[in-house]
C-alpha cells in the first residue's frame, strides 16, 4: 500500500515568522495541501514528520532553536493542519534528528499499515527530506518524490539532494 509522507511542514520552517523560515518555503505548501486532499480522497495513509525538540537540544547548538515540542512553531502549517483536521489515517512522526526513524515509531507504523510505498515532499531537501528518504530506501520501499512539493534554503544543495535521491538511491522524481 503507498503513502503520503509530508515532512516538517512546521511553522518554524514555512511559515514567514518561523525560527527557520527561508525565503520561498512557502512555495510548496499549497502543492503539499493539494497532495493531501487527494490522499485524503483516495482514503490513504498519510504520515507528517515533525521535528519536535527539548527545550536545550543538542541540535541547537548547530542551529538556532526551532521547532520546541509544544510550541507554535512545531505546529504543522495552517493550510495543512485544516486539511488533516479530523481524518483518521493521519499517523505523526515527531523526530528529534534529521532522520524520521530515530527514535521513532515509524518502522512499527510502516509494518502495520504494510506500507510499500511513499510518495514524498517537505522540507527542507537536503536534510529531513534526503535523510529520512535514505532510510526509506534502505528498506527497499519504493519513493516518489515530488519536486514540486520540497525546497531547501540553499539552491545548490537542494539541487545536490535532488541528484543524490535519483542516482545512488534510485528515488523517481516527478
Amino acid at each position: 500500500m503507498r503513502a503520503l509522507l509530508i515532512v516538517d511542514l512546521q511553522r518554524d520552517f514555512v511559515d514567514r515568522e518561523g525560527a527557520l523560515y527561508f525565503e520561498g518555503a512557502e512555495k510548496v505548501v499549497d502543492y503539499i495541501v493539494e497532495l493531501a486532499k487527494k490522499f485524503r480522497e483516495e482514503d490513504l495513509p498519510i504520515i507528517t514528520t515533525q521535528d519536535w525538540h527539548d527545550e536545550n537540544d543538542k541540535e541547537f547548538e548547530v542551529w538556532p532553536r526551532h521547532c520546541v515540542a509544544g510550541s507554535e512553531g512545531a505546529r504543522l502549517t495552517e493550510k495543512l493542519e485544516e486539511v488533516l483536521k479530523g481524518y483518521n489515517r493521519h499517523y505523526y512522526i515527531r523526530k528529534t534528528r534529521f532522520s524520521a526513524f530515530y527514535k521513532t515509531n515509524f518502522e512499527e507504523l510502516i509494518k502495520d499499515l504494510d506500507l510499500d510505498e511513499f510518495e514524498v515532499a517537505g522540507v527542507v531537501t537536503n536534510i529531513c527530506v534526503l535523510f529520512t528518504v535514505e532510510e526509506l530506501r534502505n528498506r527497499d520501499l519504493r519513493v516518489i518524490l515530488h519536486e514540486k512539493g520540497v525546497t531547501s534554503y540553499d539552491e545548490d544543495l537542494h539541487r545536490f539532494a535532488l541528484r543524490e535521491m535519483k542516482e545512488v538511491l534510485g528515488v523517481e522524481i516527478i
